[in-house]
């Protein structure tokens, strides 16, 4: 392995501090302890965000293909690096090796996308009423950007998904990762470092919630780019009311759900829920956790769905060979320390880590408890618990829709409920009755049924014949309602972290209105 007893260290204004103050990140598949970082102080949260600013001159001055070129440079490290990156994304989330990978190639598609904005339009050219002028729409960097970043994601969403787009646009960063995986952006930053990155334009400071709500309301601040929980959300959002100057472009959870009609590609719906939904064991902003199922072919797609749901099984992020676990009995056999499972239907690794920490454990039994005690929802696989990681094995269960808390609010575990729909109009009703806006997927072979529910269902991500997971950094990423305030991450950071303004050149000896004004 690349990384023992790793020392973590802030960067600011190109210099690598070491504060103090250690938070540890420890492995959540044993809880071995990969390293510590600092628990940044106040003083070292002004400097950095201070040494954004003062950068901020010097790298908007550049020219905008210029500000690309580095993206260009770090792109090509994490080409070299892959592996490296894709350890520690394992080491410190608990991902399979093949996820973490993924992960990586996420994060080198937004430096490759980022790098090649830098020579296409970032403007408009308009007619104006006026035949004598021009009329252009221009964007201007905001300023400093503070990234928040979470955990499930930690090289892909930060660094790259809100930091790449923010830098070739003209703005300089201040990013804090998630304490449970500094590692990851921690790499990031260096790769930009080794790139070239001017000191002062890529600042990271790490440490927990208190940190970020710190670098949130430091007033050289101008945009915040958050991942994470609708709660803390909600939190930055008032911050930014409280400022003048300050906007945020919140990514948050979700209910996310995957609709099955009864004309679907049976083995394709089977497959795409079971990804939805056990992929990163739950833990994606768009993971699903609820399967809407039309009642024409809802006992079969229950039995289905609960046989390879049982044969998901425990591991190790760096487990190769496939060993086949009959039952959620033995979703634990871990055999010679190789465990993991080919499925027949989704031909891919049924693999499930741990959760991330003992915190969101017992978030996750809390929930699987509810259901257990509620006559009303039967249980088609009880989960079990495993130490000394976060082990849970897959909950599903079958219920009529209801008001019910563990169906309606974010789980972020692999906790599953199946609920019968009768028509299309049903199964909207049935997607809409939450708090929540993310993703999800439409699985028919009716086009007019698939648009239907493109227009009615309330999301950010729509996938026709796919399921609830299936981002692309050259896409837009965000929500609705509780989900997001609107400005999605990956290709649409560009319109979160810059100012849209209108220009006009008047090229006649005199001055014209438009609208006819004298």
């Amino acid at each position: 392995m690349y990384f023992t007893n790793y020392v973590g260290k802030n960067l600011i204004d190109g210099t690598w501090w070491n504060s103090g103050g250690d938070v540890k990140n420890t492995n959540p598949c044993d809880g071995s302890e990969i390293g510590t970082f600092p628990q940044t102080p106040s003083q070292q949260i002004n400097e950095a965000c201070e040494a954004a600013r003062s950068a901020s001159d010097d790298w908007r001055d550049l020219s905008r293909v210029n500000r690309a070129e580095y993206l260009f440079r770090v792109a090509k490290i994490l080409e070299r690096d892959l592996d490296q990156f894709a350890t520690a994304i394992s080491l410190e989330t608990g991902k399979s090796y093949n996820e973490s990978i993924a992960e990586v190639n996420e994060a080198l598609h937004m430096a490759q996308y980022a790098f090649g904005t830098g020579r296409m339009p970032h403007g408009e050219a308009l007619s104006s009423e006026i035949p004598e002028k021009d009329a252009y729409m221009l964007r201007k960097p905001k300023g400093v950007v503070a990234i928040i970043s979470p955990w499930n994601f930690p090289l892909a969403i930060g660094a790259f998904w809100c930091a790449a787009p923010a830098l070739v646009e003209g703005n300089t960063v201040v990013i804090k990762p998630s304490e449970d995986a500094p590692l990851s952006t921690e790499l990031a930053v260096k790769a930009y470092v080794e790139a070239g990155i001017p000191p002062g334009v890529l600042n990271l400071i790490h440490g927990d919630g208190e940190v970020g709500d710190e670098l949130a309301k430091h007033p050289e601040v101008d945009h915040i780019c958050f991942t994470g929980s609708a709660e803390v959300g909600q939190h930055i959002r008032r911050v930014c009311a409280d400022s003048w100057n300050k906007t945020c472009s919140c990514e948050l959870g979700s209910k996310s759900a995957v609709i099955v009609f009864d004309d679907a590609n049976f083995d394709l719906a089977v497959s795409a829920s079971i990804a939805s939904a056990f992929k990163l064991s739950g833990q994606r902003c768009v993971s699903a956790g609820r399967l809407i199922v039309q009642r024409g072919i809802y006992d079969k797609f229950c039995e289905s769905f609960t046989k390879y749901a049982s044969q998901v099984v425990a591991g190790q992020p760096f487990d190769e060979q496939a060993t086949e676990a009959k039952d959620s009995s033995n979703f634990f056999a871990f055999g010679e320390g190789k465990s993991s499972f080919v499925s027949p239907v989704a031909n891919s690794l049924a693999y499930m880590g741990p959760l991330i920490n003992k915190q969101q454990l017992e978030r996750v039994k809390r929930f699987n408890q509810l259901v257990i005690e509620d006559d009303m929802a039967e249980v088609l696989v009880a989960p079990t618990y495993k130490g000394p990681g976060n082990y849970v094995s897959p909950m599903v269960y079958k219920t009529e829709w209801r008001d019910a808390p563990y169906l309606k609010q974010e789980v972020f575990g692999p906790h599953v409920s199946i609920i019968p729909f009768d028509n299309v109009d049903d199964a909207i009703r049935i997607y809409n009755d939450t708090d929540y806006g993310l993703a999800v997927g439409v699985i028919t072979e009716d086009f007019k049924k698939a648009r239907i529910c493109r227009d009615n269902c309330d999301y950010g991500m729509c996938y026709w014949n796919g399921g609830s997971i299936a981002a692309e950094s050259h896409l837009g990423f965000g929500g609705v309602k509780k989900s997001g305030n609107g400005f999605p991450s990956a290709a649409r950071t560009v319109r979160a972290v810059t100012h849209e303004v209108a220009w006009t050149v008047n090229h006649d000896e005199k001055l014209s209105f438009p609208q006819g004004m004298e």
